[in-house]
């Protein structure tokens, strides 16, 4: 099989800083996610916001937080009927690994993942009914003195 790598575009903050929307949630019987995460040697873990969303429209939004990217990171998306969990089949995870940044796009390949390798906090906002909370899919931003 080939590895296809997918362009996927992004925005970038005032200084410069490649960033992507993160956020989700569920709806009657659907759910969906996306957010960016960093490989560890333990598995993958959830990336430190620029900005946590406080106002405006939130609701299952997939822009209830802005992370910023770099090479290495794993874009998530999660979406499908719910439950989300592995057995499920219409609970589809695609995930792409950033190997390029330029101008106003990502270029990424594909990787395998499952539920379990999804830090829990993700799984519990993506499923949860009409989520207004952007902290589900990644840590807090640094406080600023």
């Amino acid at each position: 099989m080939t590895m296809v790598s997918k362009i996927i575009p992004i925005t970038r903050t005032t200084n410069g800083t490649p960033v992507i929307g993160a956020g989700g949630g569920a709806f009657t019987n659907t759910y969906q996610a996306t957010t960016a995460l960093r490989p560890t040697k333990e598995g993958f873990a959830l990336k430190r916001a620029a900005v946590i969303k406080q106002t405006g429209h939130r609701e299952s939004s997939l822009e209830q937080a802005i992370i910023p990217i770099e090479i290495g990171d794993v874009i998530v998306s999660l979406y499908g009927k719910l439950p989300i969990n592995d057995e499920n089949p219409e609970a589809i995870i695609a995930a792409f690994r950033i190997v390029s940044i330029k101008g106003q796009k990502v270029i990424a390949d594909p990787i395998e993942l499952f539920h379990q390798d999804i830090p829990l906090s993700i799984i519990q906002g993506a499923g949860t009914y009409h989520n207004k909370d952007g902290n589900f899919f990644c840590l807090e931003p640094e406080q600023k003195d």
